[in-house]
């Protein structure tokens, strides 16, 4: 219901004649588009693509850890099945760059359903579209190609459900259980994409409770048997996330994983001022508060508290920071156009009956035009370019091990792991890779972290089986072949030019580039009567850094009698 004393006075852009507030419109439009269409380069993606292809290609879903040597036969609870399945699909039917649109789009659905939202409520669709920005922004560091941007779609697609079911709750506390039983469908389709199911089951629960505790207090006794479906359509969604392939062994898993520190995971970490989203998130939420404290319209303190517990989690994990952005864009304009209005010295003043100058508005319109063009061509270059650096992935060491055919078992770190696995499975099997818990016991990736980061100071949190530090034990826990290791990790470099200056060296520089080492067993690759031997003219030895860059995949191009063996056989 709109409250017109509150509301902006802004005639809608919908004058044929009024082209500045049109131009300024699709500005921003484009700029949220821009913001939403980050075209980095996220280290699991190979694996999320691979994952979901052997899945379809052996037409069963893989129980145990899959491209391991360190983990074989340990269950593998994969909460992002469904993503990988898209993403599978996805990148066969549409290609790298149809999936860049795609998400895109995905994003620009998501604030268009905020918008609608807004306007619904009597916002006007300039400040809608503005303050969209600012939650673009926000969502930026999070939009990248990985499972979480189903988290996404299923947030706004709840959200939106539970704006319409209490469309009529300050009126007549009257619900419309339509939309509120889309919530449990959703929940299904959310618990086998992401392990983001768990934030969007608490704003459903605590929003769901809220509405609970005001139709108590309003009604008393009479309320209970509308109290009582908000409770069964809470146990619902509840229920909802049990259809999955592993039961409550997946909820085991997460409380398992959820209660155990993560320092490694910048992600998991509380966010400070050298992220990218540090002054955005300070901005949304200072402004949040704003808006929430000036706003002339009744506030709704059920939304404040869910939005105030998201906010603090987002103070503690940047991973949260895009659940609140996606709160903030669906509860907030509202509020923040009622304070704006308040707060402005001439109620009777019009954005479209301010005159300007002739000059003013032809300098205003080039600087449309110019930031119209400038947002096209950047949105186009970042939907047709998804680069892979060479100075921060392996390109060209990948490239040398096609060259010299080497496959065995390969220790690597964990945010190279899956392009390995993508580029030389099965041929090539890993000590650790991105998946993290869900397929390794925690003595693995304590073994793996110690190897790249040693004790951190302290920092670190480690299982009471994996003993003391040791940053070598990853070298000889199953006898590994081969040691991929990324120049920024320090302590594994010195590990490395340790062992291999031993007095019986283990293991032997086979290439070097400035972004990556590849060491290779000493026996395997350092002696004359080895079959794999790798004389030392052909190894390449440049610690110089690299530039420019592959498009993704970067897959590396393989010998005539390598794609001969990995071919399947065929009978005349």
């Amino acid at each position: 219901m709109t409250d017109s004393k509150n509301s902006l006075s802004l005639e809608k852009p919908c004058s044929h004649g009024d082209w500045i507030l049109w131009s300024t419109l699709a500005a921003i439009v484009l700029s949220c588009a821009v913001a939403l269409s980050l075209n980095l380069v996220d280290p699991d993606l190979w694996g999320h693509v691979r994952y979901g292809q052997d899945w379809l290609a052996e037409g069963q879903l893989a129980r145990s850890a899959s491209h391991t040597f360190t983990a074989v036969g340990h269950p593998w609870i994969n909460h992002e099945n469904l993503a990988e399945l898209t993403f599978a699909e996805g990148y066969r039917l549409l290609g790298t760059h149809g999936l860049l649109v795609a998400k895109c789009l995905l994003g620009l659905g998501i604030l268009t359903a905020m918008v609608c939202t807004a306007t619904r409520a009597g916002v006007h669709p300039l400040l809608a579209w503005a303050w969209m920005l600012l939650v673009a922004r926000n969502l930026t560091p999070f939009f990248i190609m990985r499972p979480q941007l189903l988290s996404f779609l299923w947030c706004g697609i709840v959200l939106v459900a539970l704006e319409r079911a209490f469309a009529s709750w300050r009126d007549n506390d009257q619900v419309d259980w339509r939309w509120l039983g889309i919530v449990p469908l959703v929940m299904v389709a959310w618990v086998n994409s992401h392990g983001g199911f768990v934030a969007g089951l608490c704003i459903v629960g605590f929003t769901l409770a809220g509405r609970m505790v005001e139709l108590v207090l309003r009604r008393g006794r009479s309320s209970w048997p509308t109290a009582l479906l908000l409770a069964l359509v809470g146990l619902a969604c509840l229920a909802a996330t049990l259809v999955n392939p592993y039961g409550l062994q997946l909820h085991g898993w997460l409380l398992h994983a959820l209660s155990q520190p993560r320092p490694e995971i910048i992600e998991w970490g509380a966010p400070h001022p050298g992220d990218p989203v540090f002054w955005p998130f300070v901005s949304l939420a200072f402004l949040a508060l704003v808006s929430l404290v000036a706003t002339q319209r009744r506030r709704d303190w059920v939304q404040i508290v869910v939005l105030s517990i998201v906010a603090w989690q987002a103070s503690l994990h940047l991973r949260h920071i895009s659940f609140f952005a996606l709160l903030c864009g669906f509860w907030l304009p509202v509020s923040l156009q009622s304070a704006i209005a308040r707060l402005r010295p001439s109620p009777s003043t019009h954005l479209t009956g301010m005159t300007m100058p002739v000059w003013l508005r032809g300098a205003v319109g080039l600087l449309l035009v110019g930031t119209i063009g400038l947002q096209s061509y950047t949105l186009v270059t970042r939907l047709t370019q998804f680069p892979v650096p060479r100075d921060s992935y392996p390109v060209d060491a990948v490239q040398f091990m096609a060259d010299h055919e080497l496959d065995g078992k390969l220790v690597v770190c964990f945010n190279w792991a899956q392009y390995m696995i993508a580029a030389f499975a099965p041929e090539v099997t890993v000590a650790f890779d991105g998946r993290f818990r869900t397929c390794y016991p925690q003595e693995v990736v304590d073994m793996h972290f110690d190897f790249l980061l040693g004790p951190m100071q302290g920092q670190r949190w480690r299982s009471e089986r994996s003993g003391p530090v040791d940053g070598t034990r990853v070298l000889s826990f199953e006898n590994p072949d081969l040691v991929l290791v990324d120049r920024h990790y320090q302590h594994a470099i010195n590990i490395m030019k340790s062992v291999s200056q031993a007095e019986r060296p283990e293991w032997v520089l086979l290439y070097c580039d400035g972004t990556a080492e590849l060491w290779g067993r000493h026996q395997r690759y350092n002696l004359a009567e080895s079959p794999h031997y790798i004389p030392p003219s052909t190894r390449v030895l440049n610690p110089q850094p690299k530039a420019g860059a592959l498009m993704w995949p970067a897959l590396p191009t393989k010998k005539m009698s390598t794609l001969l063996a990995q071919a399947p056989s065929q009978q005349d």
